[in-house]
């Protein structure tokens, strides 16, 4: 009877593929039919019960029973028998592009792309868009689709009910978090739409700190198509309100030109161009009621699809590098500076107010020929240096950014360039541009006897380093303004709660720049725009009064009965940090952003650890260039130090009122969830050499050391249950959307259940 049901789901699908239900005509999605076997997750009876569990707090039930092509009474009880309580409401913002990332990321290993886009409710070619323009997100998936098969319902067989029963034992012992009530996913979006009527919006004046320009990403936007939402929902008043009141002037977003100009010749362009430029104008008007100026995020001339240019022989005379199937516009071709001056001179030209943009020439996406280095392949720049091509597509950006409105500000990034063409590139800038590089970029520093030096976005290492000092210098003799990237509330080494209380290390940074004369400072990537104490001491820094402005923020946000614990908590936690043990490939690889949540695997994966996406069990990479000791020890002293933070933001907590008191429990609330991130990750990376360390050699010594490893696991998923309950913003990333869930700590649990069992059962066999 299976077979027959399997031969008769392989001719429906044949059927649905014939006639396009599932796009066999289309253009393929990236990795598709050439990825790896899937994971396999032994601890659900099969994967249909996997799909069920994490999609049941985000996906209505009647979409995953059409899916699995089913009923909901049959979806519902795959559910209860896990233990799932009745679903309940399911918030709209799962399957849009607030979302959609994290259900993207739970049913990765579950469904092939045709599924995927069934579930999410999109086209192929509109998942196929999000890969490759929403913020690498290709890249944090791991440049490769698993391979998985159709899923369709099956009747559970009597192991599977066995399994599934087991499941919903183990769910039990977590008690009332099953069906306690949670703080609704999403709620500080609504909490941010409307503007405090009552109090003013605090005036930002240039004279008031520095640096003139202090430039942020909206915590609650999405990478989608923002400027089409007519609410403009990623930019709400609430929270423009709140970055103006701490100092912020300046809000940056993402932006593809294409799709802000009408198809020009041989040029793409979008016919929704005219809608989204209506919408940026809107929101231009709307921040500037804050005092709050946009900029746009130019990372251009974006490359396309090789079809785009072979599409004709004028159109392939345009095109550049190749990877993939994508390939460049080579700016070697007066034509494309030509167009890509023409584009942003529309752009700035039509929206009247915008305060200017800042430009990427060679970031992770594929550019200008010299983007990814790779200019020798092409036959027409390889006839030129890299200097003169990066200095070519920022004069012709700041040529129609000044055309359009003389007004606008230009930042150059210095992000990604050989190191030894900059002075080059820096002096041949036009005048009108500002240089701006990343603080802390090349610091030196030695965590737990290990030196290394910083690569970019860090607050645990206070800037500025050698590179951004010696570029500034360039700028300056170039007769150029100089800005400083920096990352003043979370930063990838820590991006699972909205603002690390770490204030010693933002005073420090700030007095630091300050004595640079630097004249602007955008406050954070994707990552960091949530409105703060941070922010606000950036705007209110007085050189040389470090201890009097700490004192001041700490009575402004937290009452003058606090000051005095409130600055011992940031001052351990600012201690604390400065043992992080960074490296580059911690920071984007590392398991410290879904922490608690990461799932423990009793085999190895095989999987390589994501850029900030999916840490899998990929121990090597986590710890980087650190013993695994070291790199554990280190992780476990900065938890130690948020923990010791937490217990006088409690202390605290108990004396304060009101709004006040709030704001002390929320700080003792993110700092525990910090300390147990970053607990669990020095846990989870002992468990996997202890776990290979058995598997390889079968000795019973590793045992008590997993055991007593899964045992805190188990207690850490239980502490931080509460927390995630009442916080909306744990684990949440503008780029990323969350992390992890509710239902993924349920699912931890479950793993490390199961992990208790398969060794013990190991043990027994020996």
């Amino acid at each position: 009877m299976a077979i027959m049901k399997k031969i008769i789901i392989g001719c429906i699908f044949l059927i649905l593929s014939l006639s396009g239900v599932y796009g066999a005509s289309s253009e393929p999605l990236p990795g598709e039919g050439s990825g790896r076997s899937a994971i396999r997750y032994d601890y659900f009876p099969s994967r249909m019960y996997a799909f069920v569990f994490r999609n049941w707090t985000t996906v209505p039930v009647g979409r995953l029973a059409k899916v699995l092509h089913t009923t909901p009474a049959k979806v519902s009880q795959l559910a209860q028998s896990m233990g799932l309580s009745a679903q309940r409401r399911i918030e709209s913002e799962w399957l849009t592009s607030r979302g959609y990332i994290t259900v993207l990321r739970h049913n990765w290993h579950l469904l092939p792309y045709d599924q995927l886009v069934e579930l999410l409710g999109i086209t192929r070619e509109e998942l196929a868009t999000r890969l490759r323009d929403d913020d690498f997100l290709w890249v944090k998936l791991g440049n490769q689709k698993p391979s998985c098969e159709l899923l369709y319902y099956t009747e559970p067989t009597a192991p599977m009910q066995q399994q599934a029963a087991q499941l919903a034992s183990w769910m039990e012992e977590l008690g009332d978090e099953l069906s306690a009530r949670q703080t609704p996913r999403f709620s500080f979006v609504e909490e941010f739409r409307r503007p405090d009527r009552s109090r003013t919006a605090r005036a930002s004046h240039p004279d008031s700190t520095g640096f003139n320009q202090r430039v942020i990403f909206s915590y609650v936007a999405t990478f989608g198509d923002p400027l089409l939402d007519p609410s403009l929902n990623s930019y709400p008043e609430g929270l423009l309100q709140q970055l103006s009141r701490e100092g912020v002037n300046g809000i940056w977003l993402h932006t593809v030109l294409r799709t802000l100009v009408p198809e020009d010749g041989l040029f793409p362009g979008d016919e929704k161009a005219a809608l989204r430029i209506r919408g940026l104008q809107r929101l231009v008007d709307r921040a500037a009621r804050y005092g709050i100026k946009i900029y746009l995020y130019l990372n251009e001339p974006r490359g396309m699809a090789h079809t785009f240019f072979a599409s004709s022989p004028q159109r392939e005379a345009l095109g550049g590098v190749q990877e993939g199937d994508m390939q460049a516009f080579c700016t070697s071709d007066p034509a494309v500076l030509d167009w890509l001056t023409r584009s942003v001179a529309r752009v700035f030209g039509e929206v009247k107010g915008l305060g200017g943009a800042f430009t990427i020439t060679a970031s992770e996406n594929l550019t200008s020929c010299a983007s990814h280095g790779a200019f020798g392949r092409c036959p027409r720049c390889r006839e030129h240096s890299f200097a003169d091509l990066i200095v070519g597509v920022n004069r012709a950006i700041a040529q129609g950014v000044q055309s359009g409105n003389p007004e606008a500000t230009v930042w150059v990034w210095d992000w990604g360039w050989i190191d030894s063409e900059a002075e080059a590139i820096i002096s041949r800038l036009p005048k009108c541009c500002a240089l701006m590089s990343v603080s802390e970029w090349s610091m030196p520093i030695e965590r737990g006897g290990i030196a290394s030096t910083v690569g970019e976005y860090s607050l645990s290492a206070v800037g500025p380093g050698p590179r951004a000092l010696r570029h500034w210098q360039w700028a300056r003799e170039a007769g150029l303004r100089c800005v400083a990237k920096v990352q003043v509330n979370a930063s990838w080494e820590m991006a699972a709660v909205p603002a690390i209380p770490v204030l010693e290390l933002v005073a420090d940074h700030a007095e630091h720049l300050a004595r640079e004369s630097v004249d602007g400072v955008m406050l954070s990537w994707s990552v960091g725009g949530y409105p703060s104490a941070n922010l606000s001491l950036f705007q209110r820094y007085r050189q040389g009064e470090k201890a009097q402005q700490l004192d001041a923020l700490a009575e402004d946000f937290y009452g003058a009965q606090a000051v005095e614990a409130v600055r011992k908590a940031w001052s351990v936690c600012s201690e604390a940090y400065r043992s992080y043990p960074y490296h580059i490939q911690t920071l984007y690889h590392g398991p410290q952003h879904m922490g608690v949540a990461n799932l423990v695997y009793t085999r190895p994966t095989g999987y390589t650890a994501t850029m900030v996406g999916i840490p899998y069990d990929d121990m090597k990479s986590w710890i980087s260039i650190y013993p695994l000791e070291v790199w554990s020890a280190q992780m476990e002293r900065v938890a130690q130090g948020f923990e010791e933070g937490a217990g006088y933001f409690e202390e605290a907590a108990r004396r304060g009122q009101g709004v006040e008191a709030r704001r002390l429990h929320s700080e003792w609330l993110r700092s525990q969830v910090i300390a147990m991130h970053l607990r669990s990750s020095a846990s989870m990376a002992r468990f996997v050499a202890a776990r290979d360390q058995w598997l390889q050699t079968h000795d019973r010594a590793s045992l008590p050391l997993i055991h007593n490893l899964l045992q805190g696991e188990k207690e850490r998923v239980r502490k931080l249950l509460p927390l995630v309950r009442e916080d909306a913003t744990i684990g949440y990333e503008a780029s990323n959307h969350y992390f992890y869930l509710p239902v993924d700590l349920w699912e931890k649990y479950l793993s490390v259940r199961y992990a208790e069992q398969f060794f013990e059962q190991e043990a027994q066999r020996q």
